[in-house]
């Protein structure tokens, strides 16, 4: 046993230089091989975060522009300001080609190497590639248009330019369907704006032939004694605008004061506006000349009842509704609530006086109301066509009203529910404003009431503007803003600066919103968003 022991002592000793040999000939070879596995795994990793980050990269560039050019430079844009070299783990350099409606992204980058330099491999090139194919699915957008009457200025060759915003739309539209398999997956609304919005017979749970809308909700308060109207010059009838609404004193029992068309409302006995505190049944108060139904002219948070929109005055007790300066319009005792004698004497601590018409079919107590109808989201190509034809210039510009009739229809919430739920995740929703005019306030009546009875301004127009804007991008809506800023006769712009600025902000992104100096670049405005709006998916 003795003699085995030393035996292996002895081999030990004679052969432990060799072990040590062959240990400095296997390191290199054992920490290259652990070296290489660290190596590719931080490649592998590269190439993951690569391939999420053309992804990315590849919707957001497609999705806000149609030439290759702009989207290779969106995309390297993106890269820079959202994966830069220190987070991505290596270089970077996009390679762009956008066949028919395919746009492929190929990204290529070079990982540089700590162990495997040691043995001549200093970089390892990894490669992602996404492809994006932009097609038409799960859209919602409104067309916010401004229907005022400068709408019926006309350019050198004798259009108006209501007529060039009814070809721009048509073709928006039209290039939405024509580039979508299943016309189901989209949906496009309309809001035509000016003094007020036109609800319609939707307000009274109708649709405009009609029939019954939705359940048949009514969202505004027709009284009685008015009847709804199709005819824009009607002398008495409701023609489907309406006055934004004021909670404040607003009871929904209070009672319509006969004669005032809706626009007045007492709390308490009698017929008449006999004492300023009892009149004020609806919010709206004439015995004050600060009236102002915020937020509730901004936000998506009111499901209604809306009052009518009838345009008059309000007048105070001994007045007489035939001493208004009211150039052609024709005030008189025979629409005047409370009023007594051959001039309409009002008989009560305030009477409210309808104007009448005077041959033109823009007068009359419909006046400033727009034309054409709302029309909430819908998949039927013809019934929009048949909507556009329906706009006619007339009224003020009132375009945070416009934006926030815009806001309510792409809402999934009351009164139009046609839009999907806000965490829908198969459908964007999409705003389109068009103006082509600074706010303005009506001299005498609007959305906001009468003009002498609110403490509405231009600046606060802007203002709730940007708010309406504000919120609704805050809900995930992207908002595309036009200004459509052609010369007047004087060749100057017709839009202000600050105006533009409004504008500009309102917009999702700056690439969102655009200036359009005369009918021909309007037109090609509408064309290149409606191809931009398109509901894109990875493919590959």
């Amino acid at each position: 046993m003795n003699r085995m022991i030393n035996s292996f002592r002895k081999y030990i000793r004679n052969t432990s230089g060799t072990i040590v040999v062959m240990f400095a000939i296997m390191a290199p070879i054992i920490v290259g091989s652990a070296g290489m596995a660290l190596d590719f795994a931080h490649a592998y990793l590269v190439q993951q975060r690569l391939s999420q980050a053309i992804d990315a990269a590849a919707l957001a560039a497609t999705a806000q522009a149609t030439d290759e050019g702009t989207i290779e430079q969106k995309v390297k844009d993106f890269f820079e300001a959202n994966y830069p070299e220190e987070k991505l783990g290596a270089t970077f350099e996009p390679i762009v080609v956008v066949e028919g409606n395919q746009v492929k992204v190929t990204g290529r980058a070079e990982y540089l190497t700590f162990f495997l330099s040691i043995i001549g491999i200093h970089e390892i090139l990894v490669e992602a590639e996404t492809t994006v194919q932009r097609e038409v699915q799960g859209i919602e957008v409104v067309l916010v248009l401004d229907n005022t009457g400068s709408m019926a200025t006309e350019n050198d060759e004798g259009i108006e330019n209501i007529e060039a915003l009814k070809i721009a739309s048509r073709n928006f539209i039209s290039t939405l369907f024509e580039n979508t398999s299943n016309p189901e997956t989209v949906k496009i609304g309309m809001v035509p704006y000016s003094n007020s919005v036109r609800i319609g017979r939707y307000g009274l749970g109708k649709n405009p032939d009609n029939t019954v809308y939705g359940n048949g909700d009514v969202f505004v308060n027709l009284p009685a004694g008015i009847s709804y109207t199709t005819s824009h010059n009607s002398s008495s009838g409701w023609y489907g605008c309406v006055v934004e609404h004021k909670q404040t004193n607003y009871n929904a029992a209070a009672t319509h004061v006969a004669g005032s068309a809706g626009q007045l409302w007492r709390t308490g006995s009698g017929t008449g506006c006999n004492t300023a505190d009892k009149c004020r049944g609806h919010g709206w108060a004439p015995g004050s000349n600060t009236n102002d139904p915020y937020d509730y002219d901004v936000l998506d948070n009111y499901e209604g009842k809306w009052d009518i929109y009838m345009y008059g005055r309000v007048i105070p007790n001994g007045d007489e509704c035939d001493d208004i300066d009211s150039g052609s319009y024709d005030y008189s005792n025979s629409r005047c609530s409370n009023c007594t004698g051959s001039g309409g004497n009002c008989n009560s601590t305030y009477c409210y006086c309808m104007v009448g018409t005077s041959g033109n079919a823009d007068d009359g107590p419909n006046t400033g109301c727009p034309y054409a109808y709302v029309m909430p989201l819908t998949s039927d190509l013809e019934a929009l066509n048949d909507r556009i034809d329906e706009m006619r210039p007339d009224g003020n510009t009132l375009g945070n009203i416009g934006m926030a009739w815009g806001y309510r229809l792409i809402s999934p919430e009351a009164p139009f529910e046609e839009g999907a739920p806000w965490d829908n995740p198969y459908w964007r929703k999409v705003v389109v404003m068009m103006t082509d005019g600074d706010n303005t306030e009506n001299s005498y009546y609007s959305s906001y009431w009468f003009t002498n009875k609110n403490n509405m301004s231009v600046t606060k127009f802007n203002t709730r503007f940007s708010e309406t804007c504000e919120a609704m991008k805050e809900q995930g809506i992207i908002v595309y803003t036009v200004t459509f800023n052609y010369e007047d006769e004087d060749g100057d712009p017709v839009i202000s600066e600050n105006t533009r600025d409004y504008y500009r902000n309102c917009a999702s992104s700056p690439d969102q919103y655009y200036d359009a100096p005369t009918q021909e670049e309007l037109i090609d405005v509408f064309e290149q968003i409606s191809r931009e709006l398109s509901n894109l998916h990875i493919t590959g």
